[in-house]
C-alpha cells in the first residue's frame, strides 16, 4: 500500500528536521520511500516553504547532488486569540518558537465593529514582521465556528453569523483558519505543551465562562457540526428539561460573562467587567458570605462539566487554561479534583497549561501551519 501524500510529506520533513540537510537519495534511504514519492514530497514541501534548497554536496567526480533542508525557523504563522477584553497575537515559527507578540486592548464600550477593526490592525502589524515567510493565520474565538469559518453564538464579541474566515482571508490575502478557543488550546498543548505524547485529553478554557477542546486518538475532535466541546450547553438539573435555551446554554447562563459581571458588581469588586471565573473562585475561597457561596457554586458547576467529559471520553489528562494567574488556576484544579474524587470511576490527571498565556494563540497558529511536524 502506498503512503498518502500527507504521511510522505511528514516523513520527509521529519527526516530533514532530525538529520539536517540531505540529498534525495539520502531521503530515500532514511525514509524508505520510493524516489518518486520523495520527489513529489520535496516539490510540495518546497512550494509551502517547509523545505528549502540548501546548495549542493561536495563533488566526488559527477554532478553534485542537491541538498535539501528543513525550514522550521524560516516559516511562521500568526496565531490570534480574540476575547471580550482584547485581541492578542503571536508569530510562531514552524519549530514552535515565538518570534513576536502583540496586543490590542478593547474598551468595555467598544462595539462589534470596533473590535473587528482593532483585530484587523493587530493582524496587519504581525504580517508586517520581517522575520521569515508567513504561511497562514489562525484565529481563536470564544464560540461556535462552522466548517467554513462562519461564527455563531459569539455573544461576547457581537460577531454572530459573521463570516470571519472569509473576511480575514480577503483582508490579509493569506490562508486563514478560524476555530473555537477550546480547540486551539487543545491543539497547542497537545503539540507543544502538557499534552505532548498524550493520545486522549480534554483542554478546558476557564475564563469568562467554560469551553473545551477534545483530542481523541491523537486527533482534534470537532464533531459532526463542529460543536464538540460546547459545554456551555450542558444541562445542569432536572428543571433544565422544562426550559428552552435558544440563545445561551444552561451552563453558560450560570458560568458565563453576564453572570460573572453581575456577581462581581454585587460584591463591589473594582472593574467588574474584567472579572473571570478563576478570579471569582479564588477570591471567594478566601472570603466568607456571598463571595464564598458563589465560589463554591462556580466550582461545583465546573466540576460537574469536567465529570461529564471524563465519564464519556475517559481522557488521560485534563488541561486547564485561560488565566495567567498560577494561584487562581491552582485553586480551580484543587477544587475540581476534590469534588470528583470518589464520585466518578476515575479522576484523570488535571494540570494547568504548560504554555501559559500563549497556549491558545500557539494552538491557533499551529492550525494554520502545514501538518508535517
Amino acid at each position: 500500500m502506498s503512503e498518502s501524500p500527507q504521511a510522505a510529506d511528514a516523513q520527509v520533513a521529519s527526516a530533514l528536521r532530525t538529520h539536517g540537510s540531505l540529498t534525495r537519495h539520502e531521503l530515500v534511504e532514511t525514509t524508505g520511500l520510493s524516489m518518486a514519492s520523495v520527489n513529489r514530497s520535496v516539490g510540495r514541501l518546497c512550494a509551502s516553504s517547509v523545505v528549502t534548497r540548501a546548495g549542493r554536496q561536495s563533488s566526488t567526480g559527477g554532478r553534485p547532488a542537491e541538498l535539501l533542508a528543513y525550514n522550521g525557523a524560516g516559516l511562521s504563522a500568526v496565531g490570534i486569540n480574540v476575547t471580550e477584553s482584547a485581541a492578542r497575537a503571536v508569530l510562531l515559527s514552524l519549530d514552535g518558537d515565538v518570534i513576536a507578540r502583540d496586543t490590542e486592548e478593547f474598551q468595555p464600550e467598544d462595539g462589534p465593529d470596533v473590535r473587528l477593526s482593532c483585530t484587523l490592525e493587530l493582524l496587519d502589524r504581525l504580517l508586517a514582521q520581517p522575520e521569515g515567510h508567513i504561511c497562514g493565520v489562525g484565529v481563536a474565538v470564544p464560540g461556535v465556528v462552522g466548517p467554513s469559518g462562519r461564527l455563531s453564538a459569539i455573544h461576547e464579541l457581537g460577531w454572530d453569523r459573521l463570516a470571519l474566515g472569509d473576511l480575514l482571508s480577503r483582508h490579509s490575502r493569506m490562508p486563514v483558519v478560524v476555530d473555537n478557543d477550546g480547540n486551539c488550546l487543545a491543539v497547542g498543548e497537545h503539540l507543544r505543551g502538557a499534552g505532548r505524547g498524550v493520545e486522549n485529553l480534554v483542554a478546558l478554557v476557564v475564563s469568562s465562562g467554560l469551553g473545551a477542546g477534545l483530542i481523541t486518538n491523537g486527533q482534534l475532535y470537532r464533531g459532526l457540526h463542529h460543536e464538540a466541546g460546547e459545554i456551555g450547553y450542558l444541562l445542569t438539573e432536572r428543571a433544565s428539561l422544562r426550559r428552552l435555551f435558544p440563545d445561551r446554554g444552561d451552563l453558560e447562563q450560570s458560568l458565563g460573562v453576564g453572570r460573572l459581571v453581575d456577581m462581581a458588581t454585587q460584591l463591589g469588586l473594582p472593574s467588574p467587567q474584567q472579572a473571570t471565573l478563576p478570579h471569582l473562585i479564588s477570591l471567594g475561597l478566601r472570603s466568607t458570605g456571598p463571595a464564598r457561596e458563589f465560589s463554591d457554586e462556580l466550582l461545583d458547576l465546573t466540576a460537574l462539566a469536567v465529570s461529564a467529559m471524563c465519564v464519556v471520553l475517559d481522557p488521560e489528562l485534563v488541561i486547564i487554561g485561560g488565566s495567567s494567574d498560577e494561584s487562581e488556576m491552582a485553586d480551580v484544579i484543587t477544587g475540581v479534583h476534590e469534588r470528583l474524587l470518589g464520585r466518578i470511576l476515575r479522576v484523570p490527571r488535571i494540570e494547568v497549561t504548560a504554555l501559559g498565556a500563549d497556549a491558545i494563540m500557539i494552538g491557533a497558529a499551529q492550525l494554520a501551519m502545514p501538518a508535517v511536524i
